[in-house]
């Protein structure tokens, strides 16, 4: 009976260990681009670490045409020493050009529908040719996946942009109250994360945020985790004829975000109310914040409305709702939001969005 029942945790032991195989025979892509040609034809680019002491280069790129993304794979084994797998992928790399085209997210279909395959890769656009990216050889810098990697994390820690993984994107896709959200990246004789690209209902490319705007994006998507540092200008100050005197920076910490919607008037109405404690870290000009402390608030508050309204007049021109506030109208106000469900932008276009703020300095630093 004992000999039965260790033949049995045996087996539950070893079971999914059929189809092991060696690390050292295995391609992990781990960085994936997505082009257009000058032709438009479809232009895919892998890159995979070496497992070999013999190999000086520890990366082996290789870029293919192909009808789609599976069968680029087949490329790829004809140079590869080791078979091809997704599962590791940190990088999804989607070129610009592809992005402008309604249908381009079901290239990515193998990520979905193959479970061997990670839906946790980040999503990327990248501003210009993406396999110059997947075969950049930085020298100051660790293998390129684990850079791109962590670059786009660190960004994203201070809200430069948003990353977004596969499975998010697929959610963001299919959800008919938001539209998507991918970090934006180009190659200028180095990486740089330039902010976020903004997509359409059909999931085409439709505009560009950079960093400011990112922080002002994410804080109205009720996201708000990590930091998100500021620096304006005082508007009650001298600018300085060399030095900016009237500059001062802070962080915007304890983010509180209400959304409210109603609709009235043959149109819908967002009322946003977000408050946050301010640490300064950087003041160019005299100020008693002990005494005063309530104007440097005003100015905070009233700078940060209007850099709020400018961004929703780009959102609501470009009929897109990066901000989820079609979420909202569909649970408060469904009555409305069933007729315009599959044109929700344009409904967007036309509401009223509203942003309050309230700042409350919290701390001026060590020095008075």
């Amino acid at each position: 009976m004992r000999l039965i029942a260790g033949l049995a945790a045996l087996a539950l032991l070893t079971a999914g260990c059929t189809d092991k195989v060696d690390i050292e025979n295995i391609s992990l892509s781990l960085l994936v681009s997505i082009d257009l040609d000058g032709n438009n034809n479809l232009v895919f680019t892998t890159s995979s670490p070496v497992f070999s002491r013999e190999a000086k280069i520890k990366e082996e790129e290789y870029m293919s045409q192909a009808v789609t993304l599976r069968k680029s794979r087949d490329e790829d084994d004809k140079t590869f020493m080791a078979l091809t797998a997704g599962g590791k992928t940190q990088a999804l790399l989607i070129g610009k050009r592809v992005m402008q085209h309604e249908g381009w997210f079901r290239l990515l279909e193998p990520y979905l529908r193959d479970p061997k395959n990670t839906v946790n890769a980040r999503v990327v656009m990248v501003d210009g040719p993406a396999h110059e990216v997947v075969r950049f050889t930085p020298a100051d810098k660790p293998r390129l996946p684990l850079y791109i990697s962590k670059l786009i994390d660190t960004a994203c820690s201070r809200n430069i942009c948003t990353k977004t993984p596969l499975h998010e994107l697929r959610r963001a896709a299919q959800e008919k109250g938001m539209t998507a959200v991918v970090t934006e990246m180009r190659k200028d004789g180095r990486l740089i994360v330039t902010g976020s690209a903004l997509l359409d209902e059909a999931g085409r490319y439709k505009l560009s945020i950079g960093p400011d705007e990112n922080r002002l994006l994410r804080i109205i998507q009720h996201e708000t985790k990590g930091e998100f540092p500021f620096t304006f200008r005082a508007a009650d100050q001298p600018s300085g004829d060399i030095f900016p005197d009237n500059a001062y920076s802070f962080n915007a910490q304890d983010i509180s975000v209400k959304t409210k919607a109603g609709y009235s008037e043959g149109k819908f109405k967002f009322d946003i109310d977000v408050k946050l404690r301010v640490i300064l870290t950087e003041r160019l000009f005299p100020l008693d914040v002990r005494k005063e402390a309530e104007k440097l608030e005003q100015d905070i508050a009233r700078q940060m409305e209007q850099r709020f309204d400018r961004l929703i007049a780009k959102i609501q021109k470009a009929q897109i709702d990066p901000i989820g506030l079609g979420l909202y109208a569909r649970a408060y106000e469904y009555a409305h939001w069933k007729p315009v469900q599959d044109h929700w932008g344009e409904a967007l276009s036309k509401a009223d969005v509203n942003v309050r703020v309230q700042a409350t300095v919290a701390a001026m630093g060590t020095m008075k």
